[in-house]
């Protein structure tokens, strides 16, 4: 589904990428509330991912390799399945400074490895 093309993955790939994980059996389970279509982008500079507008941007720093997109997909799908805010609305980390981990709060965490280890 990644298929690279004069050194760079188009990321209309990563989008069929993406919506092919969300499709599978065990995603469904875990995840029922995000299986839905998500809007996939590209653009310069990294990857980001947007829970609130269920937009993923898979940047050109990422596709260039089939395993850094790979990466990158898995990596921004964990951010839209896993809210900054627990369910009594508490916010999972610090706003910011130094002990903020930038969304890669301890839920990310074992949604990214289960994310992982489910697609690989």
């Amino acid at each position: 589904m990644l298929i690279e093309s004069g050194g760079v993955i188009h990321f209309r790939h990563c989008a069929r990428y993406i919506d092919a994980v969300q499709q599978t059996d065990w995603f469904k389970a875990a995840f029922s509330a995000y299986t839905g279509p998500l809007t996939v982008v590209g653009g310069s500079g990294g990857s980001h991912a947007d829970a609130l507008q269920r937009r993923i941007k898979i940047g050109m720093a990422d596709r260039r390799s089939l395993s850094a997109c790979e990466q990158a997909c898995l990596h921004e799908i964990a951010h839209v399945v896993t809210p900054d805010y627990g369910p009594s609305g508490e916010r999972r980390e610090p706003a910011n400074g130094r002990n903020s981990s930038k969304g890669h709060h301890h839920a990310w965490r074992v949604n990214f490895i289960l994310i992982v280890r489910m697609t690989l």
